[in-house]
């Protein structure tokens, strides 16, 4: 990859980073019982970009495989919290596993329920204009 290549991509980045924190600041300014995450905002914002083809995969792809790359190194910090508070763990650990499986299993089944959904809309969307184009064959 060329250096312009990766400093241009950096940038998108950073903007991007930029942007959703001043969006996670001000949510919070808001709303402040419901904090927004900056990397939530983040990864919904560089969608939307992508989505639209505002931003071009091309025009980020090299940076975010090197993320994927090091993923790994970026949730040592994690770790190393984690281990700090193994009495927290070693008194609820079990209701700490509990919620974590529970949630996820919620977040599954909505996930799933929501694909659902879209696909029945975009099934009734199809079968729709198909009868509108059939519709307007007959006339």
């Amino acid at each position: 990859m060329k250096k312009g290549t990766f400093i241009k991509q950096i940038m998108i980045y950073g903007v991007i980073l930029f942007v959703s924190s001043l969006l996670s600041y001000l949510s919070g300014q808001l709303w402040p019982a419901f904090p927004m995450p900056t990397a939530l905002i983040g990864m919904v914002m560089l969608y939307l970009l992508l989505t639209f083809k505002v931003v071009k995969l091309e025009q980020v792809a090299g940076v975010s495989n090197f993320f994927v790359q090091i993923i790994s190194l970026i949730f040592i910090p994690s770790g190393i919290a984690l281990v700090t508070k193994l009495d927290v763990l070693k008194a609820e650990g079990l209701q700490i596993i509990l919620v974590v499986m529970l949630s996820t299993l919620m977040l599954l089944l909505f996930t799933a329920g929501i694909a659902w959904i879209l696909v029945q809309v975009k099934e009734w969307l199809m079968t729709r204009s198909n009868r509108s184009a059939a519709d307007l064959e007959e006339d």
